[in-house]
């Protein structure tokens, strides 16, 4: 089992992976702290008035988030380089959607939902967890971007994997207009933000923090494997 579970999630994953899921729920909560009490901006342009709200979408908005964890188990599995720059990546470019909630808050206007049915209530549940602020960028369309990128990077995956990421990035980024979760220009802050992110990550090596602090522990680990065969060829 533990074999098992080595080959589903390499070891040096786990701390990118616990890493990534914090600062997620920080960096798009923590700034509610600071931006509750302050005057919110509505980016629309006069585009966003002439996308229909199409209530199917929502479910392509909601399967993003399996779709995420399937794009970054794969980086994760590819190789420890591979794991280490886009999980950094994902980190900068979270940071720097923290940095814009803060600055500069956001919000819209959302649809209509009288009309009943499933996707209608699907997107009523989505409306009433998800305040209609921290839109710009928008994490929906950085996460789809940062996944597809990714795949161009991966070896180990059938030769059309990063031409279906595009396909899904794209229809990830018009869900979020279709279902009124985001306006025209949190598109594009999106995919600058993940391009943002993958430069300074390459740039400065930001993964390089990942193996700053597994050194100690994998050091710590090899010590002890040592003594337990010291220990077995004594016996």
């Amino acid at each position: 089992m533990i074999g098992m579970k080595k080959k589903i999630v390499p070891r040096y994953a786990y701390l990118p992976i616990v890493t990534c899921l914090v600062w997620n729920v920080l960096a798009y909560n923590i700034s509610r702290l600071f931006t509750n009490t302050l005057t919110h901006y509505d980016l629309s342009l006069k585009i966003d008035g002439m996308i229909p709200y199409v209530p199917s979408f929502i479910f392509i908005y909601v399967m993003s988030y399996p779709l995420w964890i399937l794009g970054f188990w794969m980086f994760a599995r590819e190789s420890r380089k591979i794991c280490n720059e886009m999980f950094a990546a994902e980190f900068v470019s979270k940071g720097i959607c923290l940095f814009f909630y803060v600055l500069l808050p956001t919000t819209m206007e959302r649809a209509d939902l009288s009309g009943g049915g499933v996707f209608n209530w699907l997107t009523g549940m989505v409306y009433s967890t998800d305040q209609p602020n921290n839109l710009f960028p928008s994490i929906h369309c950085m996460e789809s971007w940062l996944c597809f990128r990714g795949s161009l990077k991966c070896r180990k995956t059938h030769r059309g994997y990063s031409a279906i990421w595009f396909f899904l990035a794209i229809l990830i980024c018009c869900s979020t207009v279709f279902v009124k979760q985001h306006v025209f220009v949190d598109i594009f802050g999106g995919i600058l933000t993940a391009e943002a992110g993958l430069f300074i990550s390459r740039k400065f090596n930001v993964g390089r923090m990942y193996d700053a602090v597994r050194m100690p522990f994998a050091k710590a680990r090899r010590i002890k494997a040592i003594g337990k065969r010291n220990t077995a060829n004594k016996n």
